[in-house]
């Protein structure tokens, strides 16, 4: 279903407020603010504002690459804390997926402006009269419940899919509700909210909005691990190989390790290890896993940068 993971084969500051104006425009002025057209956007700039916001997208990072990397060092059989990942690390990682992610939001964004335009356009001319204005107005308070359903539904054929839009269509389908209550507000003979109303129900959407923000990056980076975690045993023999010399025996002992012992008593390394490859570099030490690593029985290695051992990186083709 939509909101669990696809089987594998085994088992912030508050944000801006959009009566913000910017320096040199009067916020009394309907003409200079757009009229109705600008009030009807008011969401759009609220969501611009909070996405933009640098710490949010810092946090989005951080967790992204996190929540990514724990899935997929589960799948590999070891804890994502021996890595001892940087802050740095998780963002320089996550950047591209999120970007995707802000990239499917401005399009979302764009779409949104260009009917916002025809619909305060027919609002102007024809009021609640207008059909489409009408059946709109009529729709859009329940895209909250619609929304989700519809990609409750579709899960049952691109599962994948359906679990990473799940979260992304209830904070859509809460912004359209937002957006429904303002166009109200636009219609002729409209009545003004109670005061106070407004900035709550704003604090109430951007909790649920960013909550569904960080839910569905969740659900992309679960996603994304296990199909890192797929690429790496069926690629292992693509990694960067790793030799390993020591001065003395390091017992690794992993499956396709050969450990040989150098003849030379004055050599400064009397070990040579061959049959690893270079997982990452991170947290001041290599992730070194072997030849014969399998998802059913493998290891991984840690040597940290200070070690007293010499490691050749070798192109294997």
């Amino acid at each position: 279903m939509p909101g669990e993971p696809p089987e594998r084969g085994t088992a912030s500051p508050a944000p801006p407020t959009a009566s913000e104006t910017a320096p040199g425009t009067s916020a009394s002025s309907p003409a200079e603010s757009g009229g109705d057209g600008g009030k009807g956007n008011e969401i759009l700039r609220w969501l611009i504002g909070a996405v933009a916001n640098a710490t949010v997208l810092t946090a989005l990072l951080v967790y992204f690459g996190w929540q990514r990397n724990d899935v997929q060092s589960q799948e590999l059989g070891f804890d994502e804390s021996i890595l001892g990942m940087s802050t740095r690390d998780y963002v320089l990682r996550s950047v591209w997926p999120v970007l995707v992610l802000l990239l499917t939001i401005a399009i979302g964004g764009m779409v949104w402006l260009q009917w916002d335009d025809r619909l305060v356009r027919r609002i102007r001319a024809g009021g609640r009269d207008d059909r489409v204005v009408r059946w709109t107005l009529r729709v859009l308070p329940f895209a909250w419940l619609i929304l989700p359903g519809a990609v409750w539904i579709v899960g049952y054929v691109w599962r994948a899919a359906a679990y990473v839009a799940f979260p992304f269509s209830i904070g859509a389908g809460v912004l359209l509700l937002v957006y429904a209550i303002q166009l109200r507000g636009m219609l002729p003979g409209a009545s003004e909210p109670p005061p106070g109303r407004v900035p709550l129900l704003r604090a109430f959407a951007a909790i649920i909005v960013g909550v569904s923000l960080f839910w569905g990056a969740s659900d992309y980076a679960t996603i994304q691990g296990y199909a890192m975690a797929d690429r790496f045993a069926a690629g292992i023999r693509n990694l960067t190989q790793v030799v390993v010399y020591s001065p003395k025996r390091l017992y690794l002992t992993a499956p396709g390790v050969t450990e040989t012992t150098l003849t030379d008593e004055k050599a400064a390394y009397r070990y040579r290890y061959t049959g690893l490859r270079l997982n990452l570099h991170t947290g001041g030490h290599y992730v070194l896993v072997s030849d014969g690593w399998t998802p059913r029985h493998g290891v991984v290695m840690l040597i940290a940068d200070d070690d007293p051992v010499r490691l050749e990186f070798v192109r294997d083709r």
